[in-house]
């Protein structure tokens, strides 16, 4: 089974970590595979430290894969928190179904399918386009009873695609052809690292290399026809009836707090924001990491202390 473990790309990662914002990662999770849906879905797997208080399920963005969220891991699993992250259809060691026609609607149908599975509260965190694929889950699914986003983009919107793209004008161009001839771009697969500024991710040089350079990450080919998909889905305005917590990097130079705000506004109930002091994309820089660790402590806690009491988000 190909696994993340001793791997070239997540001996850097971990040892990256470490040195740039000393955030160490103390052990490598179990790494399990689940058909469902069709996919071999490959999952990294925490299990948690004590009595099970419930699941979190790390939902990844259109440029990453399950295993980059691991710094996100480890507090929650020492909570008592069993900690799930897949890689979604298409992305990292997931192999998918042979019918998977790069469309993203299937991801949140992935990560509701996913959580219908678990005993207990579940809650997920969703990290960049993971934000919102998390909010979509959570409105298909009875078992989530929160949802924690760093991130809430709407890429239905042409100004919020174009601004999310590495070239404006290749997303402008993009743009154009999905509407005029999908046929032809759908096909086209181009490195993520074309695609977005996956420099962004991070204020670290060296950290920012990994992130262009991995075959996993930023030398991963993707389809033009899962972009156009994703443009597809315009985000409308709803009701979520569990918990939502936005906790935006202060520092985010690929999507700015605006942009989340946007769509934040568009989500009624129960919601709280919180804007990171720095923090890149994914933030690890300092306080930023930090605050976000006691942010999603203090949600978890609330959602396990809530119990069967909670609203499901569905």
């Amino acid at each position: 089974m190909e696994r993340y473990h001793g791997s070239p790309g997540w001996v850097r990662y971990r040892r990256l970590l470490a040195s740039e914002f000393g955030i160490e990662v103390p052990e490598a999770p179990e790494e399990i595979r689940l058909h469902l849906r069709g996919h071999d879905l490959h999952i990294d797997h925490w299990m948690p430290e004590g009595p099970e208080r419930g699941v979190l399920i790390l939902v990844h963005g259109a440029g990453g894969n399950g295993r980059i969220l691991a710094p996100l891991a480890h507090a929650a699993s020492s909570q008592g928190w069993k900690v799930l992250a897949p890689d979604l259809p298409g992305y990292g060691l997931t192999r998918p179904a042979e019918t998977f026609s790069w469309d993203y609607a299937e991801w949140p149908r992935v990560v509701a399918a996913l959580a219908d599975l678990q005993v207990g509260p579940v809650v997920l965190l969703g990290a960049s386009v993971g934000g919102l694929t998390a909010v979509q889950a959570a409105a298909l699914s009875p078992a989530v009873r929160g949802v924690i986003a760093t991130t809430l983009i709407d890429m239905g919107d042409p100004g919020a695609f174009i601004r999310a793209a590495r070239w404006p004008w290749l997303a402008a161009i993009s743009l154009a052809g999905f509407a005029l001839a999908p046929w032809l771009l759908d096909p086209l697969a181009l490195p993520l690292k074309w695609l977005a500024p996956m420099k962004a991710m991070t204020s670290s040089p060296p950290l920012q290399a990994y992130f262009e350079e991995d075959p996993g990450l930023g030398r991963a080919r993707i389809p033009a026809r899962f972009f156009r998909t994703l443009h597809a889905l315009k985000f409308r305005r709803m009701t979520l009836g569990c918990p939502l917590l936005l906790v935006h990097p202060g520092a985010d130079t690929w999507t700015p707090t605006s942009l989340s705000l946007e769509v934040y506004d568009r989500i009624e109930g129960e919601k709280t924001f919180l804007e990171l002091t720095n923090g890149s994309h994914l933030p690890l820089e300092a306080p930023a990491a930090d605050q976000l660790q006691s942010a999603v402590q203090a949600f978890l806690g609330r959602v396990a202390q809530a119990g069967a009491g909670e609203r499901p988000c569905a």
